[in-house]
């Protein structure tokens, strides 16, 4: 008979909360940023010997804001992964799940780990080229 890991009572509610948040954080500081983005241009370009360096300083934020998240998820898939080559089961125990699922053991489960850590390693190769990116767009050189 087939093992199964039972959904987590409440689970669902948890992380259509979670969801929530997240949205109205990130609607909230789209709309902070936007009403404070002529005042940051200003500040960047009030002072024509620093502005190389304060729009440095201003990409250089934008760049940790979007990129925490990516990296953020891509350590939780990571840990996801490394708990299911640990335990040699998925899902690992104590996991809350929104619906029943099999528990797959062995071979399966090692295959599924593996599949998380490669999707966790595309996240981290996804942030890892955006801050390439936005270190180039920092370093550039003004055409004269």
């Amino acid at each position: 008979m087939a093992e199964m890991h039972y959904a987590t009572p409440g689970a669902g509610w948890r992380l259509a909360r979670h969801i929530g948040v997240a949205i109205v954080a990130g609607a909230a500081f789209l709309a902070v940023s936007q009403a404070y983005q002529p005042a940051l241009l200003e500040w960047a370009a009030s002072d024509p010997a620093r502005m190389r360096a304060r729009a440095q300083l201003l990409i250089a934020a934008v760049g940790i804001i979007v990129l925490a998240p990516v990296v953020g998820v891509g350590l939780y898939i990571w840990r996801l992964g490394s708990r299911t080559l640990k335990e040699d089961r998925f899902p690992p125990e104590g996991l809350m799940l929104v619906r029943d699922v099999l528990v797959l053991r062995g071979a399966e489960a090692r295959g599924r780990a593996r599949l998380l850590r490669v999707l966790a390693a595309a996240f981290f190769v996804m942030s890892g080229l955006m801050a390439l990116v936005l270190y180039r767009l920092a370093t550039l050189r003004p055409a004269v």
